[in-house]
């Protein structure tokens, strides 16, 4: 192999694991929610994934809504790892990872928000929030009621899903079906409206971008 195409092949491979790394929690999170989709699939409740609602405080993102004959369930998915700590719905969790602490937004306190922009959009029908937890995270002072793990979803889905959808709660997820947006222009416009949603933006169009070029550089490397 020549020196040019050397050259091309370890500055690619470099470039491919900058990319990687700037891409590696925004996979994370989607193997999760992929997760999640497959097993709600699994179980034949209509629902919705990955969309967008208006709320008192513009746009808000919402990663699963399920029908169930009991209400609306709304569902934030975490795909954590280590020892989590944690001190009420307000406050921060608090994430130990061998000598590494991180301090997460509490996704109990996200998922409020998800829950009554869903309330405004379904006014008198029961809806309940729930954070999913996917991945090996412990919990040492216990785990906070309203944090299932997927089989505990599993379970607590098939305790609501009993007879049919009363007419009352099908029409308000009609409603929030209708108001749903999925489309690129909203995201846009949520990210916008969120603290550090312009830099996820930014290091997710960077990652790409560096995938992209690392990776040509590589064929061309090993094409020369």
């Amino acid at each position: 192999m020549a020196l040019n195409a050397s050259m091309a092949v370890i500055t690619g491979g470099f470039l491919d694991i900058a990319a990687l790394k700037l891409l590696y929690p925004m996979a994370k999170g989607h193997v999760g929610e992929w997760r999640v989709r497959s097993a709600l699939t699994g179980m034949g409740a209509a629902q919705l994934h990955d969309v967008i609602l208006p709320d008192d405080r513009g746009l808000t993102q919402i990663d699963h809504l399920v029908l169930t004959p009991a209400g609306i369930i709304v569902l934030e998915t975490k795909n954590y790892a280590g020892r989590i700590f944690t001190y009420g719905r307000r406050k921060n969790w608090v994430q130990h990872i061998g000598r590494h602490i991180n301090k997460l937004h509490n996704p109990q306190d996200q998922n409020y928000r998800h829950r009554k922009a869903v309330e405004y959009l379904a006014p008198g029908v029961p809806v309940q929030d729930w954070v999913l937890m996917i991945g090996d995270a412990r919990f040492p002072n216990g785990k906070p009621d309203g944090v299932l793990t997927l089989w505990e979803l599993k379970q607590a889905l098939r305790r609501l899903d009993a007879g049919e959808v009363p007419p009352q709660i099908m029409q308000a997820w009609l409603a929030i079906t209708t108001s749903a947006k999925t489309d690129g222009q909203a995201r846009k416009a949520h990210l916008r409206s969120i603290p550090g949603g312009q830099f996820g933006m930014r290091r997710s169009l960077a990652g790409k971008a560096l995938l992209f070029l690392g990776t040509a550089l590589l064929l061309a490397g090993f094409a020369s």
